[in-house]
């Protein structure tokens, strides 16, 4: 891709070259001028004109001090500051009219010229998405190339001809002279076409850019959303698993203790009656105190969601809360119908289903997962499948272990298998619960 300074020197390139275009075309009516004077030749000329002809000093110094003065605004806009860069343009125009004028209307690429500099002035205000901006100005660069053209002016207004100046010169330099003169205007076209070409690649090549980094943004976006998503769950399967362990130090503790308290009253029943029943009252507040302090761990894990709601709904809302904040794709089928879980089994279900999805995407990195709760004649059965990576060595790690311990609360079965993504599939006996 053409970078910016790229621009500029083929627009100094441009500069030059129209210059000696205005110097070429302005000589020609000089030279040609004075050669019909030397040769005597001046009222042939004036007969094949249309009107007394202008002073060709006039013509070659209006011409070469406007285009001069033209220049110098140019360069000077590209190497200062301009509070308003539009009105600068507005004065380009305005001077390559007077040049225009100047050659009496013979030479207009001087126009081209100052589109390009439009061009490469405003590359920054507009984009290929603004069609009608660019097929406006497109329309109207056309337009003044092809009205202010010599040949199309000349049957408006009685112009005069520089052909007709040329025709008095012998013949083999007139024509050379007039190739020479098509030549650098054809020269001035090619280098416009070409210019435009490239500043029109430039801006595709430019939107092409913005778009893969506006692309890589909101993918990386997405992927601070996924981790962010990931981060608060794993936050609370750790806060999840403190509790768990809290629960099991108490109650691990409770039962230690009332252990060794019922081993003293073993031994003391026989031979203090008295005492004995004083360390049973002792082991009755141990285990009161424990029952409530289990309870208390148990409310802080039991998810809120299923205080409110049924287990169906709960898990709904769950996963759709999941799938949105992850962008994982989650099929959810139930067919449990309106079967009445206990509590307990109601928890381990919504854990378990909270927990493999998140292994899922977190260690699977899966973008599907496929949920489905059936039954059979003895068992409910709850079949959680991911297109994950998988694996063919399952290691128990914590999260399995921690599924396993609680499926075996609720006397259920669970198993792995890591072929082809990774499935979970968990059997509950219906005797742990009650139709409606």
């Amino acid at each position: 891709m053409l970078k910016f300074k790229h621009f500029v020197l083929l627009r100094r390139i441009m500069l030059w070259l129209n210059f000696f275009a205005v110097l070429f075309n302005a000589t020609l009516f000089l030279y040609t001028t004075n050669y019909i004077i030397r040769m005597q030749q001046d009222y042939q000329l004036l007969a094949k004109l249309q009107h007394i002809p202008d002073s060709p000093q006039s013509i070659f110094w209006e011409s070469s001090i406007s285009f001069l003065i033209l220049a110098v605004v140019m360069t000077l806009r590209h190497h200062i500051n301009v509070k308003n860069p539009n009105l600068i343009l507005l004065l380009e125009f305005i001077l390559a009219i007077i040049v225009f004028i100047s050659l009496r209307m013979t030479y207009n690429g001087v126009f081209l010229l100052v589109f390009v500099d439009f061009f490469i002035s405003n590359r920054n205000q507009y984009n290929f998405h603004d069609y009608p901006i660019w097929l406006l100005i497109g329309l109207l660069l056309l337009l003044l190339f092809l009205m202010t053209d010599h040949s199309v002016l000349s049957h408006l207004i009685a112009l005069p001809n520089l052909a007709t100046y040329l025709s008095f010169l012998p013949a083999k330099v007139g024509s050379r002279l007039i190739f020479y003169k098509n030549f650098i205007s054809a020269l001035n076209l090619v280098l416009f076409i070409l210019i435009l070409v490239y500043f029109a690649l430039s801006q595709l090549a430019r939107e092409y850019k913005i778009q893969n980094k506006l692309a890589l943004a909101a993918k990386t976006n997405t992927e601070l959303k996924n981790y962010a998503a990931l981060s608060g769950h794993i936050a609370q399967n750790r806060e999840r698993k403190r509790i768990a362990r809290d629960i099991h130090d108490t109650v691990g503790h409770a039962l230690t203790g009332i252990a060794a308290g019922i081993d003293a009253a073993l031994v003391l029943i026989d031979i203090d009656p008295k005492a004995t029943k004083k360390q049973l009252k002792q082991i009755q507040v141990a285990v009161k105190q424990g029952l409530k302090d289990v309870r208390k761990a148990l409310n802080q894990i039991r998810p809120g969601a299923l205080d409110n709601y049924t287990l169906e709904a709960s898990l709904k809302k769950m996963l759709k809360e999941y799938s949105d904040i992850s962008h994982i794709k989650i099929d959810f089928n139930y067919h449990w119908g309106k079967v009445d879980f206990e509590k307990t089994t109601e928890d381990v279900i919504f854990r378990i289903i909270e927990e493999s999805v998140t292994n899922s995407l977190r260690h699977g990195h899966a973008t599907e997962v496929k949920i489905s709760c059936t039954k059979s004649d003895k068992n409910y059965i709850l079949l959680i499948q991911d297109n994950g990576m998988g694996t063919t060595h399952i290691k128990a790690g914590y999260g399995i272990i921690q599924m396993k311990e609680r499926v075996a609360i609720i006397d259920g079965k669970i198993s792995f298998n890591g072929n082809n993504g990774f499935s979970t599939k968990v059997a509950i006996p219906k005797e742990g619960s009650t139709n409606d």
